[in-house]
C-alpha cells in the first residue's frame, strides 16, 4: 500500500464519526531594508505570512493542516537574483508543496502547505503520516544530526523549516524512553530512512540516531541533562556523516549548555565543531545530501540570551563568532506586547568581518 493510499485510510477515519476540531490563525509581517544582491545597495520591501491552522481528534485519531498564504512587495527584491534563488528552493517532497506567484505590479501572493498529516496516538504509540516535522537534535543554535529539517541559523525565522513526507513510528516502552523509525518520501521518489532510540540513564536523557539516504549517512547520538542540580543544562549532539554527493565524509557535533536566572534572563550558549571545512562553491551546493552541514570553519561559537523588561516588553540577542576567520554574526531584537496576540519587534542582523570572511559579506538586514 503507498503512503498516499495509508494517508488517505487514516483521514477518512477521522470523518467517519463526529470529530472535535479547532482552527487558528496568525499573521506575521516583516519589513525590511537589505542589500540588493549581496551589494552595497539597499532596497526597503514588506512580506507578511497568514497562517491558517486546523487541528483535528476523534478518540485517538489525529489530523493537522497547515498552510500559509504568503504576500511580498518590493518590485526591486522580486527581481534580484538572491530573492528569485530563495523562491525557487522547494521542500524535498513527491510534490509541490507552494502554487504557483500571482504577480502584480509590486509584489508577488502565492500560498504554501506548510503541514498536512494525520495518524493514531496512544500511551505507548504514534503514528503519523503525511507532510510533517521529523525532529532530531538537542541544540538550541545548531542541529547537525537533522538531516530532515535542518534549520538555519542565520535565517530571519529558524525554526520555519520546510516539511517532509514521512511515514513516523514511536513506541514509548516507558515514560522515559522510545524508539522511532521513519521512513520519508523525496522528490525523485527514493526513500531516506532514520532510527531513533532514546532513553534516560540516570544522569541523562541519551540517544542514537541513523539515517540512511541515497545521498548521505549519518550515525549520530543526543546528550541532555542537568548539571548536579544546578539548574544548568547540558546538551550535546554530534554525528559521524557520509556525504554521497560530495564523496566526503566527516565528524561534526556540538556541546552546549543554557541557563534561566531568577531575574527573567535567559542565556544559551553553543561550541560546534566539524572535522572537516568546505569551500565557498560546495557550501552553496544544494544537491549535497548534507548541505546545513558544509561549514567554512573548524569551530563556531553562538551565545543566545533574553531578558524579560516587564511583562510587555522583552528583548534577545544572538551571536555566532567564525572562530578561525573571526568574523559574527548579531542579532539584536526587541518585542513589545500591543494585546493578548499582538506584538510588535524591532530588530538588526549584522554581519561581520574582513572582506573575503564568511559573515563579511553579507551586510546589514534591518527588520
Amino acid at each position: 500500500m503507498s503512503y498516499r493510499s495509508i494517508f488517505m485510510a487514516l483521514f477518512l477515519a477521522l470523518n467517519a464519526e463526529a470529530i472535535e476540531s479547532e482552527t487558528t490563525y496568525e499573521n506575521s509581517n516583516f519589513t525590511l531594508s537589505a542589500p540588493l544582491n549581496a551589494t552595497e545597495e539597499r532596497t526597503l520591501y514588506n512580506t507578511n505570512r497568514f497562517r491558517l491552522t486546523s487541528n483535528f481528534r476523534e478518540g485517538n485519531w489525529f489530523a493537522t493542516v497547515i498552510g500559509d498564504l504568503k504576500n511580498t512587495i518590493g518590485y526591486d527584491t522580486l527581481n534580484s537574483s538572491s530573492y528569485k534563488a530563495l523562491r525557487n528552493q522547494r521542500a524535498d517532497t513527491p510534490f509541490y508543496t507552494k502554487t504557483d506567484a500571482a504577480d502584480y505590479t509590486e509584489g508577488e501572493l502565492f500560498g504554501e502547505l506548510y503541514r498536512f498529516y494525520a495518524g493514531y496516538a496512544d500511551q505507548k504509540n504514534r503514528l503519523s503520516i503525511g507532510l510533517q516535522k521529523v525532529s532530531m537534535g538537542v541544540g538550541r543554535i545548531w542541529n547537525p544530526t537533522d538531516l530532515f529539517n535542518p534549520k538555519n541559523p542565520l535565517a530571519l525565522e529558524p525554526d520555519e523549516v520546510y516539511g517532509v513526507f514521512a511515514l513516523s513510528y514511536t513506541y514509548s516502552p516507558s515514560d522515559l524512553s522510545q524508539i522511532t523509525a521513519v521512513a520519508a518520501q523525496r522528490a525523485d521518489n527514493s526513500i531516506k530512512y532514520a532510527g531513533r532510540a532514546k532513553g534516560y540513564f540516570g544522569f541523562a536523557d541519551a540517544a542514537i540516531d541513523v539515517v540512511s539516504g541515497d545521498d548521505a549517512s549519518m550515525i549520530g547520538y543526543e546528550l541532555e541533562g542537568e548539571l548536579f542540580q544546578s539548574g544548568i543544562e547540558l546538551r550535546s549532539e554530534g554525528g559521524w556523516f557520509e556525504d554521497k554527493v560530495l564523496k566526503e565524509t566527516f565528524f561534526q557535533g556540538l556541546i552546549g549548555a543554557d541557563y534561566a536566572f531568577e531575574n527573567s534572563f535567559t542565556l544559551a550558549g553553543e561550541w560546534l565543531h566539524s572535522s572537516k571545512t568546505f569551500a565557498k562553491e560546495l557550501r552553496s551546493y544544494l544537491s549535497s545530501g548534507t548541505p546545513q552541514n558544509l561549514v567554512s570553519s573548524h569551530d563556531y561559537v553562538g551565545f543566545s540570551g533574553g531578558y524579560e523588561f516587564n511583562a510587555l516588553l522583552n528583548g534577545s540577542l544572538t551571536s555566532i563568532i567564525n572562530m578561525e576567520d573571526k568574523s559574527y554574526f548579531l542579532s539584536p531584537s526587541i518585542h513589545y506586547s500591543l494585546a493578548d496576540d499582538i506584538a510588535l519587534g524591532l530588530g538588526s542582523m549584522f554581519y561581520i568581518g574582513k572582506s573575503g570572511s564568511e559573515f563579511g559579506d553579507y551586510g546589514i538586514l534591518s527588520i
